[in-house]
């Protein structure tokens, strides 16, 4: 087994895994402080602030040579034999002599920073800094520009670590970014007649920036990060599942980021994932309650037990001169709900008709394949970044909830051939659930159901055509209000927290179907995920509902996605960051 030295205590390196000096350190528990290196860019090694001292240990002899000067650590590959020095009184010397450099220019407003408390300029500075400021001259002054209409770029800020430049040039191939200028002139451009707009993962650049030189103007003074509660979640925009932290504060979303995941989205989202928290976690249509409608023809507001008596008594009744009961099962819901879902729906009369909801699409599949000259790819030191997709299919749990309605009725009614029973009068009752961020059913649809179906239930989040000619509406959860499971479009199923709990006057769904079928409450996901996976083979890698940190492929081993990362979790985790209470 190979060894590394650091701050001379050994440590093993695993076989196989080829990672720099920043990365085993870390792995080790031992930080070396840096800006302008990421695991899935290019090494510039411009910032110098993670040069450390580095030796090599004489196999045979055992006798150690250190280096005379100090190397950047993100250009050092972590091998056998290996000796890193990261706390002497000579690195810690250079890193003092580094913050005093960045800070030069730098303007101090921390107090009207709105990257304060996440910032690794502060953090460093005061870990790795010094009290006194010995510049005295006049600072350089660059005035605020956007360069989108939504990422704003305050260049006195700036440490030109060049990460965004990298990002665009390599990750998007896009290249709207420059450096302009040398020296203390130096900064970052957009090209003559170019912005981030026409990019879709602008919004990565903001979380790229180390310091507060690049920040999302949807964001902007609108709350101090200290305040804010993470949540994991996932992304619910499209089939892709990327990997998402909701940022919340007094039952509000404030923001979105991306988490790292190396199987699904690496360390980015697309900006539909980033903004579209707006439309999905508190629509301007939300369903503000459970209604019923009364003999006059109009929606009246009924408590939650009396709006699920109604659906009780209306489907049961439904059941007569041969007429089908149907469900319409929403790629928007969670394994869990739609197991459930199904579940009820077969209770009622075996008969029952399971469909799958419509699939919305748009477009084509976007990929945006790393620049495989470039950065690590092109270095076998370092691990190749993922390609990262914007997905055509904009439901996040069709495969999900298709393999629960085979293992329920043996095939999949497609909502078209659905549509066509019901025109043709063979449905009693039908059970419809929504989740969709956008309109999905027309008028005349909705009209057609109306006019051949006797009794109608429509759970959803937001108001739709058919909720208002439904017979009970049931105000079921957002995205951000319910915890569940997702199987993406590589079969990967992964687990999102609610990030808010219930609105007033509504359920999580999971506890809606809960209701239904007279389990004692509250429903957790877990508990019926593992009846998930107890009762349908697909799901055999969830066993005793325990999901691992980077999800698990369905029908593949579980093993491998548990274990350690094959490199930095995140890149940069700030010591005043705000932690999920």
């Amino acid at each position: 087994m190979a060894t590394i030295i650091i701050n001379g205590e050994e440590h093993e390196i695993p076989e196989g895994e080829k990672l720099n000096a920043i990365q085993m350190a870390k792995r080790v528990g031992v930080e070396i402080p840096y800006y302008c290196w990421h695991p899935a860019l290019s090494v510039v090694a411009n910032c110098r602030m993670c040069e450390v001292e580095v030796g090599q240990k004489d196999p045979k002899t055992g006798e150690i040579k250190m280096l005379p000067k100090l190397v950047p650590g993100c250009q050092t590959p972590a091998k056998d034999g290996t000796v890193l020095v990261t706390n002497s009184d000579k690195v810690q010397e250079h890193q003092r002599m580094i913050m005093e450099l960045l800070l030069i220019n730098h303007p101090l407003d921390c107090p009207v920073c709105d990257q304060a408390g996440e910032c690794g300029l502060q953090d460093y500075s005061y870990a790795h800094g010094q009290a006194n400021h010995r510049f005295v001259e006049e600072r350089i002054v660059n005035p605020k520009k956007d360069v989108s209409d939504l990422i704003q770029l305050n260049q006195d800020r700036c440490i030109m670590c060049t990460r965004c430049v990298r990002f665009t040039r390599e990750i998007t191939q896009t290249a709207e970014l420059q450096v302009m200028r040398r020296g203390n002139h130096a900064e970052i451009a957009t090209f003559p007649g170019v912005t981030l707009d026409d990019n879709p993962l602008a919004g990565n650049v903001v979380d790229l920036c180390p310091v507060g030189a690049l920040l999302d103007k949807d964001f902007l003074h609108k709350q101090r990060v200290w305040f804010l509660s993470k949540h994991d979640s996932i992304c619910t925009g499209c089939s892709g599942g990327c990997n998402i932290s909701v940022e919340e504060n007094k039952g509000k979303v404030w923001r979105v980021k991306p988490r790292n995941n190396p199987h699904v989205n690496d360390y980015w989202i697309c900006d539909n994932s980033r903004y579209g928290y707006k439309a999905g976690a508190a629509p301007d249509d939300v369903i503000p309650g459970m209604f019923v409608l009364d003999k006059s023809g109009d929606h009246v507001q009924t408590p939650i037990d009396e709006a699920l008596r109604r659906v009780v008594r209306g489907l049961r009744n439904a059941v007569v001169d041969g007429k089908a009961v149907a469900g319409v099962l929403s790629p928007f819901l969670t394994v869990e709900e739609a197991y459930l879902m199904a579940r009820y729906l077969k209770d009622v009369t075996t008969s029952s008709v399971l469909a799958l909801g419509p699939v919305p699409v748009k477009g084509e599949d976007r990929t945006f394949a790393p620049d495989k000259t470039k950065g690590r790819s092109g270095d076998t030191t370092f691990l190749v970044p993922r390609p990262f997709t914007i997905h055509a299919e904009k439901a996040p749990n069709a495969r999900g909830v298709r393999a629960v309605v085979e293992n329920s009725q043996g095939s999949v009614v497609d909502y078209a051939d659905l549509l066509k029973k019901i025109e043709a009068g063979e449905v009693g009752a039908l059970y419809v659930t929504g989740g969709y961020p956008e309109d999905w059913i027309d008028e005349a649809t909705a009209a057609m159901i109306r006019e051949k179906v006797g009794f109608i239930v429509v759970q959803d989040s937001r108001v739709s055509a058919l909720a208002h000619k439904a017979d009970v509406v049931l105000a079921g959860g957002t995205y951000a209000e319910k915890a569940g499971s997702y199987v993406n479009c590589d079969n990967r199923l992964q687990y999102a927290g609610a990030s808010l709990p219930p609105r007033d006057g509504s359920l999580p769904d999971l506890d809606l179907f809960g209701v239904l079928l007279d389990r004692p409450g509250p429903v957790r996901s877990g508990e019926v995920l593992a009846e998930v996976a107890e009762a349908i083979p697909a799901f055999a890698a969830v066993k005793g509902g325990v999901v691992p940190k980077y999800g698990v492929v369905l029908g593949g081993e579980a093993a491998p996605e548990n274990g350690q990362p094959p490199f930095v979790d995140a890149w940069f985790t700030p010591m005043g960051a705000a932690k999920s209470r």
